[in-house]
């Protein structure tokens, strides 16, 4: 029945999320988690004062992560408590390599994600493989359809390679919980 606003409470633009991650074919399910900070003008994961991006082996670490993480995370709320999104690493990689569309937008969802986690890390990538992600991620906003346009740039190598850089530096970049 109030009608009055109450002063200096504006909604927050942002909510944390559980993000997995699948590097294995193998695996059913994620192998890894992190948040992030999705909605506002700063979508980034959950990384320590060091700048190091907080993994963990089971989503009950989440509370911990956000913890020992970037205090502005915590300003955000409580964990989430199921997954929101899965970045399929393991399922982009064969993407890549072998076909030629991907109408569920597995790609775009992982590279995106992994865009996120390598601005986190601070590390400048080269510029030949910024290139390959970012010509795909453009291709990809108009069409799922992306054979062809791999062939044509003789790509797909050289994607391969961007996309394990960045893993790389992710992984060297970053701290995992698995207690």
């Amino acid at each position: 029945m109030n009608d009055f606003p109450i002063l200096n409470q504006t909604p927050s633009a942002e909510d944390l999320y559980l993000v997995g991650f699948r590097l294995d074919p193998d695996s059913e399910g994620p192998q890894f988690y992190t948040l992030f900070a999705f909605g506002g003008d700063n979508e980034r994961p959950i990384t320590t004062v060091g700048d190091r991006v907080v993994f963990f082996t089971r989503p009950e670490l989440s509370q911990r992560a956000l913890e020992i993480g970037d205090p502005s995370m915590q300003a955000l709320g409580e964990v989430p408590e199921d997954l929101d999104m899965l970045c399929d690493i393991a399922q982009t990689m064969y993407l890549i390599n072998a076909e030629s569309e991907d109408s569920d937008k597995i790609i775009v969802d992982c590279l995106e994600v992994v865009d996120d986690l390598v601005r986190a890390t601070r590390l400048s990538m080269p510029p030949l493989y910024q290139e390959a992600l970012s010509d795909l991620m453009a291709h990809l906003q108009r069409t799922h359809m992306y054979g062809e346009f791999l062939r044509d740039e003789g790509s797909r190598e050289r994607l391969e390679d961007a996309l394990l850089w960045c893993v790389g530096a992710i992984t060297m970049k970053s701290t995992m919980l698995s207690e």
